[in-house]
């Protein structure tokens, strides 16, 4: 589970609409965003739209830009061990 702005994020789509809300909340456009991080435009795409796999270091690259931190939170497991 991942933790931003004090939500929990469990799903790409849902991560993806909260990069997208704090980016439009600072006014940046996805080409200023990915030129912030350095990454390609198209990185910060299918980050924001659920879609495609984003790599680990451009990931951290997007929310560095944003002055997000990220969590990592243990969590608990369920009764069948996972």
């Amino acid at each position: 589970m991942l933790t931003i702005m004090s939500s929990r994020v469990t799903d790409r789509r849902e991560l993806g609409r909260l990069v997208r809300e704090r980016r439009r909340a600072r006014s940046l456009t996805q080409a200023d965003l990915a030129a912030a991080a350095g990454v390609g435009r198209g990185v910060l795409q299918k980050l924001e739209t659920g879609r495609g796999d984003v790599t680990v270091a451009g990931f951290l690259a997007i929310l560095s830009a944003l002055s997000l931190d990220v969590d990592l939170v243990e969590r608990e497991m369920d009764a069948g061990g996972r």
